[in-house]
This record gives structure tokens, sequence and C-alpha cells, in this order.
């Protein structure tokens, strides 16, 4: 029943990610398959990062983004750790730009943005068990943070696994 509820969930989605990521002044175009794709721009994709934030902050003992107990100091070590968090300070910009010009496709472009900076921040940087682990669990906080805002945005709830 909850693998039901899930798949249902990620169909939902997937069909309004969809529509939101289309630009509204061009032809609009529907592909099941692309819109399912579990690489890419798709809703499918950005379920999994945000499910994988999760992850990673639940075995590090935090239940929620922010639970860490707001204090601590960033460390940039590597070159995607300052990638993503360029990608975290862009959220009001983007923001602006959608509500100015009514597209939402515009959020949508910043958070597949935001989630492929994520992916490759966690390609590259081990956070469990690493020097920096509490450095770079602010970074996924601050990660889950904007994700979830922009999740919010969009009309779409995050699931926290898949």
């Amino acid at each position: 029943e909850k693998l039901n509820a899930i798949a249902q969930h990620m169909g939902y989605s997937a069909i309004k990610y969809a529509d939101l990521k289309q630009n509204k002044q061009s032809n609009y175009e529907f592909s099941f398959d692309r819109m399912l794709d579990l690489k890419g721009n798709t809703a499918v994709y950005l379920q999994y990062a945000h499910a994988r934030v999760c992850s990673i902050l639940a075995k590090a003992g935090h239940s929620e983004a922010g639970s860490g107990g707001g204090g601590g100091e960033i460390k940039v070590t590597c070159e995607s750790e300052r990638a993503l968090l360029n990608a975290i300070c862009q959220f009001p910009e983007a923001l602006e730009s959608t509500v100015e010009d009514l597209a939402p496709n515009r959020l949508c472009e910043y958070l597949y943005g935001l989630t492929s900076k994520f992916t490759d921040f966690y390609g590259e940087c081990q956070v469990i068990g690493s020097e920096e682990e509490a450095s770079r669990i602010l970074i996924c906080e601050a990660t889950l943070t904007v994700i979830k805002k922009c999740f919010n945005l969009l009309g779409m709830e995050p699931l926290d696994r898949i």
C-alpha cells in the first residue's frame, strides 16, 4: 500500500513538474518518457535528490533541516561544495525572476540546477565520517531547506523516502 502511494505521488509530481517547467512562450511538448526519466530535469530526479539529502541527514542523526543545533562553520574544501553553496545563494534571485515574470519554469530550472550541484557534491564529497562532517551536514541542511521551499512554491510535496 505504501509503495502504491509513493508511485501515485511520483506520477502526480512528474505530470505537475513537466507542466510547470515548460516555458509558456514556446510550444508545449508532452512526453511520458521524458517526464518519467530518472535522469535530467524531471520530478523523479528532483524527488530522488531530495530523498538522498534526507537520508544523509537521517544517518547523521538529524531528522529535519536545522536540527543540527543551528551553529557551526561551513568550510569549503572542494569545488563541488563551492558550486553547491553558490547555487543555494542564488535562490532569492531565482525566486524574484520567477515572480516578476510569472514564469514558474524559471524556478524549475533553478531547482534542477541546485539538485544537479547537490548530486555532484554527493558524488565527490563524503559527508558522514569525514573530517568535514559538521560543515557538510550544514551544507546538506541548507540544500534541503531550499529544495523544500522550491517544492512548496511549485505546489509539490517532496518525498523523504523513495
